[in-house]
């Protein structure tokens, strides 16, 4: 660790980001209450991608090329961006605020599966018992959503942020090796350029919602240039510059403030029903990431990528 930072300030500094972090969510929520999901999947990944874009030229007269390995990044954009980002909106417009942000520590575990099957990497003995308390967790949730809701809610919302987590982790798998051959932030700009491309391609040829970017108020303009500025690009940026002082796997432990502080985000902002059965399920989950990452041997790289998708994906 650099003289430069106490671990005070750098401690300081990663609780305040995920703090910021756990407004994404209900940001979001704002958002699509007034415009279609489709439609702010648009908006915010052409805000994002073109700001990544704007800094690389500027600051190095980088500009994508259209080669092999640009186009299986923008492929890879488009799934992990675009697509995935219909289930993590739609499970945030069914299911609500605090139960898409608690089934959030989900995330990095069906990351870690993923690599585990496809990587064949070998994980800790810890996390086998991680695995089924982050399962007992994610029951617990569906089941307390039932009972403040229906089980048509609790069922598909947790589908739905589910797959859309594991769409982002098989993305994770396949575009690791690629990674080597671009800078994070040139990986970032491509991939996003690439879904915000697709879902305007959809916007003209199917959906047709651009008429009603109109309906967005002043509200909902700062909550969609807050996701897209402030967390999808400044806060990507101060998450990489702590990664040169603090180990991948012990910043990922953060995480767990984000979770709760978006939970009670949503419970402040729009008066979000929470039982017992679910603020319980939510501490299984995080217990279940916290004892996944206590020994965790992964290199840094992976550490990086998770937290990205975890981000780009709210």
């Amino acid at each position: 660790m650099s003289s430069r930072y106490s671990f005070s300030k750098l401690f300081l500094i990663a609780v305040v980001l995920q703090i910021v972090w756990g407004l994404v969510p209900s940001a979001s929520n704002v958002v699509i209450s007034e415009i279609p999901v489709e439609l702010y999947i648009a908006i915010r990944w052409t805000i994002s991608s073109l700001l990544f874009l704007g800094f690389l030229f500027f600051t190095s007269k980088w500009f994508p090329k259209m080669d092999k390995k640009t186009f299986v990044v923008m492929f890879l954009g488009i799934l992990g961006y675009a697509l995935a980002s219909f289930g993590t909106l739609y499970g945030l417009k069914i299911g609500g605020v605090t139960n898409f942000a608690l089934m959030g520590a989900l995330n990095p575990i069906i990351t870690s599966v993923t690599a585990i099957l496809f990587l064949r990497e070998k994980p800790g003995k810890l996390f086998y018992f991680a695995l089924p308390l982050c399962i007992l967790g994610l029951i617990m949730l569906v089941v307390g959503k039932h009972e403040i809701s229906s089980w048509s809610v609790a069922f598909s919302s947790s589908i739905l942020i589910i797959g859309a987590a594991v769409l982002e982790a098989t993305v994770f798998v396949f575009s690791k090796k690629l990674k080597v051959h671009f800078t994070s932030f040139q990986y970032l700009a491509i991939s996003q350029l690439a879904a915000a491309l697709f879902m305007w391609i959809l916007q003209l040829g199917f959906f047709q919602q651009t008429s009603q970017i109109s309906n967005l108020s002043s509200n909902g303009w700062w909550a969609a240039i807050f996701v897209s500025v402030v967390a999808c690009v400044l806060c990507y940026a101060i998450l990489y510059w702590l990664l040169n002082y603090v180990d991948g796997h012990k910043l990922a432990l953060f995480e767990g403030i984000h979770v709760i502080s978006a939970a009670l985000f949503g419970w402040y902002f729009f008066n979000e029903s929470l039982n017992t059965l679910m603020i319980f399920g939510g501490f299984v989950l995080l217990a279940g990431l916290i004892l996944g990452n206590l020994k965790s041997k992964n290199n840094k790289t992976k550490m990086e990528a998770i937290a990205l998708e975890n981000l780009t994906s709210k």
